[in-house]
């Protein structure tokens, strides 16, 4: 790994994995060597993370935008169905393998292989019998030999945003697991009411960051309109986006100003979709060049390996240094113990053993702190908690309210007018929920964000307890040894100041935990913040009533009860649960009409309210957040003591018969610490450009 060492592009950032993973590897076969069985299930968790790392993006818009047109003008193939009806009735990825076919998994669990020219059998509403297969499909993924692909992407194409509810639900479930969004938007027609409401109710603010507008059709534009309307949509979206933000947390807000700097410069590219698919499969460069493809498709990747490969390698950096200065420990204290007589030995084996107990006793206070934190983070979420369901009838109330309605309109337009106004209140709702919930997220953030904080002084703490330890077996220098451990602890330890906190963090990941959630919320969190995290990331994939950039398996803690706004739209939409207030004749009156609607609206509310618990919603999100935290302090420092206390215990033993051998241990250790000493200067260097890129618009 040289000092220019670079992970912008597919290929420098497989590249670095791969190095990475292969220092990794050594690391871990030195844990092996040096009997650290903590430190070697910390190193083989991020090797499995790095094994499994993938990158996905999913496409989004509306239908008839050309969603499809422009995944396979990425693949550079004609896979995906292009008619100009809706047609993507279902979720379709698109992922590599040598061979061509396709696996479809029902919603009943069974899946099935078919061939890739059955596909739109499967995936579209071109026909009943399409549409009714369709609907018994959870989604379809597409293996195929492109490219694109061959680098570790799954595309996903989800229906479009105004097929109807039940779709538009499936989309905004994908959001979450991805780490990329193209919004697609015709340069013709740009921003439809849908298009609106998807940025301004029913996307998570903080996923904001994620989703970059694909600009389709710039080729039916003049050529002299192109800036133009690249120009007037880019201050579109930059609107909806900042109002959103306004309305979420407030104009004057901390968490708005942190929002607008994590969002940075809106990324609008505009394209020719159709022309760039020609261009491709005709090996047309000129055309390929004229479709402004291949400005998009770079900007894409510096995104995917960059802004999001920073959170990504933040943990195995953090996990070679922290099991580098674990190992050197261990050497140093071999060494130690080569050089010491067995009675002194052990009665600094009873002095490390106290010591141990002792910080496992100090750090079952700080537990108690963070049950503390998790009570008071509750106790404080109480106001927004009882405001939750008055403030969804509030919203709805008002739309009522201000609804145009006419005695004539009503007659002769019955259930065109009550579809609007059922319409008109679920969008309001599903704002109101939405908002309120992304607040309720934001306090739970900020409280967990604090913790952390506070728990990097109790980090520092244990370094220079578990430090006291090692020091407690430091041998005489005249004794004559050769390998300089110490000093290299000094040196590892020094790398930490790079990503952790106050120059000490990155033991437990604290550090890494913040930077992370600055520039990626709590989904940066946890991929920056060590190895413990994944644990509970198997545990939080069911909990199916989050929305949005925070409900996702990569993401803690979830946003609360996001999906109540789009589960009453459903409500409203699909079982008219209001209509009887459009009976009767030409005497009942406006006001009479809008005061019996609310009533059905309050109905439906109690109803909801009843089936769904919100405040143990919210205090059952708080206790996982904070025992996420716990856990992990726990899982981090348990490796460790646990390592030096079975070390200790096996020199113990081997000095009482023995058998700790000589010369050909010392070189065996000395060459160890050199390829340690090599793999934290690479460590170094690309730690310095994590720093560089998750400080960028700080």
């Amino acid at each position: 790994m040289s000092n220019q060492s670079s992970f912008s592009g597919f290929g420098n950032y497989k590249q670095m994995v791969i190095e990475l993973t292969n220092d990794l590897k050594q690391l871990k076969g030195f844990s092996e060597r040096m009997k650290l069985e903590g430190n070697t299930e910390a190193i083989s968790t991020v090797l499995q993370r790095l094994t499994e790392d993938k990158f996905s993006v999913a496409i989004i818009g509306e239908f008839n935008r050309g969603k499809s047109t422009l995944i396979n003008a990425l693949m550079g193939k004609d896979v995906l169905p292009m008619d100009v009806i809706p047609t993507t009735a279902t979720l379709n990825k698109v992922t590599y393998d040598i061979s061509p076919y396709i696996v479809v998994e029902y919603k009943n669990g069974k899946t099935e292989k078919i061939e890739i020219d059955q596909l739109s059998e499967y995936v579209t509403k071109l026909t009943k019998k399409n549409e009714e297969k369709a609907a018994t499909i959870k989604e379809v993924t597409v293996y195929y030999p492109v490219n694109y692909c061959r680098n570790g992407v799954t595309i996903v194409d989800t229906p479009g945003l105004n097929d109807d509810a039940a779709m538009a639900e499936v989309t905004m479930s994908v959001l979450p697991q991805v780490d990329a969004a193209l919004m697609v938007v015709m340069a013709q027609v740009p921003f439809s009411e849908s298009e609106r409401s998807f940025l301004e109710s029913k996307v998570i603010t903080s996923d904001l960051g994620r989703v970059l507008f694909v600009v389709t059709g710039i080729d039916l534009l003049d050529e002299d309109d192109v800036d133009k309307v690249l120009t007037h949509i880019k201050n579109q979206i930059q609107e909806h986006i900042i109002k959103k933000a306004e309305n979420t947390f407030g104009s004057n807000s901390r968490e708005y100003e942190e929002y607008k700097r994590k969002i940075g410069k809106v990324r609008v590219y505009g394209i020719s979709a159709k022309k760039a698919l020609k261009a491709k499969l005709k090996g047309d460069d000129n055309m390929l060049a004229q479709s402004c493809f291949p400005e998009f498709e770079a900007a894409l990747e510096r995104f995917l390996t960059e802004d999001r490969g920073a959170v990504m390698l933040n943990a195995p950096i953090s996990r070679i240094k922290t099991a580098s200065i674990e190992i050197v420990k261990a050497i140093s204290l071999r060494e130690s113990a080569l050089a010491m007589q067995k009675e002194e030995f052990n009665q600094k084996y009873t002095e490390a053993m106290h010591e141990i107990e002792k910080i496992r006793e100090e750090r079952q206070v700080e537990f108690n702190r963070i049950n503390e934190a998790s009570q008071k983070t509750y106790d404080e979420l109480l106001p927004s908690i009882r405001n939750f369901w008055p403030g969804l009838e509030k919203a709805a109330y008002a739309v009522v309210d201000d609804f145009p309605l006419t005695m004539e309109e009503l007659k002769s337009h019955t259930d065109d007018t009550q579809e609007r106004l059922q319409k008109a209140v679920g969008t309001a709702i599903s704002r109101a929920g939405q908002e309120q919930s992304e607040r309720i997220q934001e306090a739970i953030n900020r409280a967990l964000g604090n913790e952390a904080e506070r728990l990097s002084e109790f980090e520092s703490h244990f370094f220079e307890a578990t430090e006291n330890i090692q020091g407690l077996f430091t041998y005489n220098e005249k004794n004559g040894s050769e390998i300089s451990g110490n000093a290299l602890v000094s040196i590892a330890t020094g790398l930490f100041s790079i990503i952790g906190l106050g120059g000490v963090g990155g033991l437990m990941g604290l550090g890494g935990i913040v930077e992370g959630y600055k520039e990626a919320g709590w989904k940066g969190a946890l991929l920056g913040g060590g190895t413990s995290a994944v644990s509970f990331i198997a545990t939080t994939t069911t909990v199916n009533l989050l929305l949005g950039a925070l409900a996702i398996p990569l993401a803690w803690p979830a946003a609360v009860i996001g999906t109540i706004g789009i589960a009453l739209f459903t409500t409203f939409l699909g079982k008219k649960a209001v209509k009887s207030v459009f009976g009767g004749g030409d005497d009942q009156k406006i006001l009479k009409i809008k005061e019996d609607f609310k009533d059905n609206i309050k109905k439906e509310l109690d109803k909801m309210r009843a089936e769904e618990d919100f405040s143990e919603k919210v205090r059952s999100q708080v206790d996982t957040a904070f025992t996420a935290l716990k856990d992990k302090i726990k899982t981090e420092t348990d490796h460790i003591l646990n390592d030096t206390h079975s070390q200790l215990t096996e020199l113990k033993v081997a000095l009482a018969q023995g058998e700790l051998s000589g010369e050909k241990e010392k070189a065996d250790l000395k060459d160890m610490l050199v390829a340690i000493d090599a793999m934290c200067g690479r460590a170094d260097v690309i730690g310095k450009q994590l720093t560089a890129i998750l400080s960028r618009g700080v």
